[in-house]
Formats: structure tokens, C-alpha cells, sequence
């Protein structure tokens, strides 16, 4: 487990007058010229100060921000975000070990200095906080999807990664994905990459859950030893997370959600119920092998009805919500419970 996006809050700062910030201007009413959402931004050191709707910056390394923030006194905080494999590799494939990510962390901070923006990086509170493990799986990506879904992770909810597997709160988020396709879907060069590679992310969304997990949440103490913490809660939150059963719990499991889905076919439709229970799961099979917009497609070059598509599609996507059931997948004769102990020996270890 290592390092990947990192959102730090800065609590000491100063802003030069030559900088390579960009003033978003305050929008206003055209009725009456009253300003909507103007904020003082930062004092500069001539003294000029600067208002607006927000300051940005955004350079191939980090992003930096400012904006209103309900929990500053001064109304307006300073935050920059930046993923330390990119940083230091040029993609976030790779893990970065701890001398690796610190060089990184200590680059962004002489890249604020030459932009105008002054800090020492240690003083930084962490806001945000992903590490990462690559596997190389076994089997295809979606061979493992029966299994995810059997350990209640939603597919489609992650706005950036939309074929990953989320379980998530509001304070933090487990995702899973094929790396491999997702960097195709970059159009990333994966030629010096393995073949098959699946993504196991873990998120804390704020600086208290950082604090919770991590025991601290300020740059100086990541690298005052909390590196090592970090590595070692990571394996802790994913065991507790996904991987608390044995092989023994994942197949009663399993089969648990089954008699739950027949029960639930066999009370909504009485008479013929397994027939149903066949068809929706044949659907919804379509519907996560070919995708929803995949068959739509197909639909509307055969069918010119657009309402015969757009109840095709609706058809689709019930389906796939109403009948998410472990199975065991086509593309791999191995049980759930052997896909399931190699995932979990694979991140643990």
C-alpha cells in the first residue's frame, strides 16, 4: 500500500504580487451591479488585496485552490492537490516508497515558491488521503464482478471511474477497477505495463477520517514515522472492509443472496415465478457483459421506434438493479471462493 492523491490544506502561506495565479472575477446582478459571491481571496505582500469569486492554478503536477470554506476563520482557505506516483513517475501506475514521496512533496513546495505561492509544505494539514495496491489478477477484470457484488460494492456510482466498484460513506471510500483499461481509456501507452492489472483504492475524504484511521493528519508527521502507519492501517481497513470472511463465509453468503433473490421472484410473481427469475437475470447478464449504452446503440441501427429502445433500455437497467446476484462468472471455471482467496491473499500480503 502506498501513496496516491493527496488534498492538503495550507495554514501558512504568503502571496507574492508577481504569481501565476488566475482571479475567477465575482459574478453580479445585471438589475443592480450587486456583486454575488465575492470573497477576499489573500492579501499579497505589497499589501494589495485581491477579491473574487475564487484563485486557481493548475499545472501538469498539482492543482491549487483558492476558495470559501465554511470551517476557516478567515473564510477563505488555500488547498493543493497532487498524486505522488504522477508526480515523481509521470503516470500513478507505479508505487512510491517513502524518500520517493517526500522528494515529491518537498518539489510542490518549490513549485508554489516560483509560482508566488509561499509555504513551508510540512505545516500542511492532509484534507484528503488515497493509497493504492496493484494486483495482477488471474482471471479478467469482470470475472470478479459476481464477487464484488456479493460484497455489497456498487458499480457505476464512481463519476471518474464508472466500470469500478465502489463502497463508500461520506467520509471515505474502498474502489476496485481495471487499471489496464482505465489507463486505455486515457489513452495511455501500456505496452511497458503488465497485461492485466486491478486497482484496489482506499480514500479518506477529510481530515478527521485522515486523523481517525492514520492517527495524525499534518505532513510533518507522515514523515516523522507515520509512513510506516499508513502502510500498515491500509492492510487493517481493506481486511475489515472486504476481506473479513473466510472462503467457507463467502460461499454461505452466496448462497444466502440466492434464496433471497428466489423468494423475492417467487412473492412478486406466483405462478410461472422461476421463468421470471430466469429472464431477469438473463437480462441483466446483457445488460453487464454488453453494458446498457452498448445495446441501445445496437437497438436504435435495427429499430426505429424510439420508444421500443427507451423501454429496452429502461428494461435493462431494472434488471440489472433488481437481480445484482452472486454467480459464478463464464469467463473463469473457478468458484467464488477461490476468486475471493486470492484477492484477499494478493492485497493483505
Amino acid at each position: 500500500m502506498t501513496l496516491d492523491t493527496v488534498h492538503l490544506h495550507l495554514t501558512d502561506y504568503s502571496v507574492q504580487a508577481e504569481n501565476s495565479l488566475t482571479i475567477e472575477p465575482s459574478p453580479y446582478k445585471a438589475s443592480t451591479g450587486e456583486l454575488v459571491s465575492d470573497f477576499h481571496l489573500y492579501t499579497d505582500n505589497e499589501g494589495r488585496q485581491v477579491n473574487g469569486k475564487k484563485a486557481h492554478w493548475n499545472t501538469p503536477h498539482f492543482q491549487l485552490t483558492f476558495a470559501p470554506f465554511t470551517k476557516s476563520l478567515e473564510g477563505v482557505s488555500c488547498f493543493v492537490q497532487f498524486s505522488v506516483p504522477k508526480v515523481h513517475y509521470g503516470n500513478n501506475y507505479y508505487s512510491v516508497g517513502e524518500q520517493g514521496s517526500e522528494a515529491v512533496f518537498k518539489e510542490i513546495e518549490k513549485e508554489l515558491w516560483e509560482g508566488g505561492v509561499h509555504t513551508d509544505i510540512s505545516t500542511c494539514n492532509i484534507t484528503r488521503l488515497d493509497t493504492f495496491k496493484n494486483i495482477e489478477p488471474e482471471e479478467n477484470f469482470n470475472s470478479y464482478s459476481p464477487l464484488f457484488g456479493l460484497l455489497k460494492m456498487r458499480r457505476g456510482v464512481d463519476r471518474q471511474y464508472p466500470e469500478s466498484f465502489l463502497l463508500r460513506n461520506s467520509q471515505q471510500q474502498f474502489c476496485v477497477y481495471d487499471k489496464i483499461a482505465e489507463m486505455k481509456k486515457r489513452q495511455v501507452d501500456i505496452s511497458p505495463f503488465p497485461e492485466k492489472t486491478m486497482r484496489f483504492e482506499h480514500r479518506c475524504m477529510n481530515k478527521q477520517k485522515v486523523q481517525n484511521v492514520f492517527g495524525f493528519s499534518s505532513v510533518e508527521s507522515l514523515f516523522e514515522g507515520g509512513y510506516l502507519t499508513v502502510k500498515k492501517r491500509q492492510v487493517e481497513e481493506w481486511k475489515d472492509s472486504l476481506f473479513r470472511y473466510e472462503v467457507e463465509e463467502v460461499m454461505s453468503l452466496g448462497s444466502s443472496v440466492i434464496e433471497q433473490e428466489l423468494r423475492y421472484f417467487r412473492e412478486k410473481y406466483k405462478r410461472n415465478w422461476f421463468d421470471w427469475f430466469l429472464k431477469s437475470n438473463g437480462t441483466r447478464y446483457l445488460a453487464e457483459v454488453a453494458g446498457v449504452e452498448v445495446v441501445r446503440m445496437a437497438l436504435q441501427n435495427i429499430e426505429a421506434e424510439k420508444t421500443m429502445v427507451w423501454r429496452a433500455e429502461k428494461t435493462l437497467e431494472q434488471a440489472r438493479r433488481e437481480s445484482d446476484f452472486v454467480r459464478q462468472a463464464e469467463s473463469t471455471n473457478k468458484t467464488l471462493g477461490t476468486l475471493y482467496l486470492e484477492l484477499k491473499e494478493k492485497v493483505l500480503n
